[in-house]
């Protein structure tokens, strides 16, 4: 047990004079008195043995087994026999005027780089206040300074709606996957704020910029990216589609009675429609109550389409994209898209009639997609991925009031991840 203690206590046997525990259900004392050595007074730069007196400090060092550590260190107060001045033996245990160990410092920043632990959850693990904790993290984090990527990923994340600006906008290394920075507010007053006092350097280096649909982020490239290929993320052009056949299939719908084989289909059965027709097995064969037979996929999905003609032909719309988005052949792309948004284009339904005119607005940028990074297709797969950690942190705080804790905690946990490409 002692030997453990003494590891635990990041210290060597010959450095300890004496080592006494008790142990009790919740709490473990330990009783420290170190070995005597020579100090060199911090005023004169003399060496002595002479001790003035003793001082027993409690210092909390953290969890051991479980259970909360306390070490009373009876801590030794030399005198210099020159300049007679008296100073504290060093000790690696304890900082001065500090009351937790080095130990306690570094177990605070390691459990803060878990989004699932709130400053709270850390206190009450720790026996530490809450305001303890949270001053301890703010105080030993590292300073972040923004470095600019040569593919940069954007996207916005929702903070609530007690928020004062409804979201941030999450700036993340495709290389990487860092956090670059994390900016408050998506607007383009928001983003013009804040990209204006970057220096032209740092921007000219970004090659790729990866972002949504969302028109602040072509403001971005315009104004502040010269060197940059704006590219639309191809999962947020699938959802869009995906979003409209959606839409159509509950408006057909509404047209049945609850009850009938055509609501039970489009209610209960509809996934079939929206998932990729390659992640489909469309052979499986199951019991189904409603008809009370074996049906298998490929059938249900022909049922689907003998509902109404409108729904084949917006699913073999959205599986032809799906398709063109898998191209590797570069020089076929911009002819492939044409051809798909034409088709879009010129539909008799309103919504995919929308839906290709929107493709047409980001024709360019849906070409740009297809470029590719270190054998890597740019897209905002990695961003996505990291913003369910901010989603994760903001959830279990029940909001954050102060943005510069939101981000400075968002930043930590993000770059502390051993996770990259």
């Amino acid at each position: 047990m002692s030997q453990s203690i003494i590891e635990f206590l990041n210290l060597k046997e010959d450095e300890i004079q004496d080592i006494k525990t008790t142990s009790e259900s919740d709490c473990l004392a330990v009783y420290l008195t170190l070995s005597v050595k020579p100090h060199k007074c911090p005023h004169c730069g003399v060496l002595t043995y002479r001790i003035k007196d003793y001082h027993c400090r409690i210092i909390n060092h953290g969890l051991f087994l479980d259970r909360k550590c306390i070490v009373h260190y009876n801590q030794r107060r030399y005198l210099c026999q020159i300049c007679n001045k008296s100073f504290n033996e060093s000790c690696l245990l304890v900082n001065k005027h500090q009351k937790k160990s080095l130990a306690s410092h570094l177990l605070i920043m390691e459990l803060a780089k878990n989004p699932h632990m709130t400053f709270k959850n850390i206190g009450e693990l720790l026996h530490l206040s809450t305001n303890a904790v949270m001053n301890d993290f703010y105080r030993n984090l590292p300073i972040h300074i923004p470095v600019f990527p040569r593919v940069l990923c954007i996207d916005e994340v929702y903070l609530g709606r007690n928020a004062i600006k409804k979201y941030v906008a999450h700036l993340l290394d495709f290389e990487n996957n860092r956090t670059v920075d994390i900016i408050y507010g998506r607007t383009k007053d928001s983003l013009h704020s804040y990209f204006q006092k970057i220096p032209n350097e740092q921007l000219n280096k970004v090659l790729l910029l990866s972002s949504d649909m969302y028109e602040g982020y072509r403001f971005l490239k315009n104004h502040y990216f010269p060197n940059a290929k704006l590219c639309v993320d191809s999962f947020h052009v699938i959802k869009l589609i995906n979003d409209m056949f959606n839409s159509v299939l509950k408006s057909i719908l509404r047209q049945y009675v609850s009850g009938s084989v055509e609501y039970y289909l489009l209610k209960k059965k509809r996934y079939l429609l929206l998932r990729n027709e390659s992640k489909t097995d469309w052979f499986k064969n199951e019991f189904n109550y409603k008809f009370k037979q074996h049906i298998s996929n490929l059938r249900l999905r022909e049922l689907l389409f003998n509902i109404n003609p409108l729904i084949k032909e917006i699913y073999y719309l959205k599986e032809e994209y799906i398709s063109f988005n898998k191209i590797k052949d570069t020089t076929v792309i911009p002819d492939k898209l044409n051809t798909i948004i034409h088709k879009f284009l010129t539909h008799s339904h309103k919504d995919v009639k929308r839906v290709g005119r929107t493709l047409r607005k980001w024709d360019s940028e849906i070409i740009n997609s297809f470029s590719f990074f270190n054998g890597a297709r740019v897209s905002n797969g990695p961003i996505e991925s990291r913003n369910n950690t901010i989603k994760l942190l903001i959830h279990n705080a029940a909001g954050y009031r102060n943005f510069n804790h939101l981000k400075s905690r968002v930043i930590y946990c993000i770059n502390s991840s051993k996770k990259e490409r």
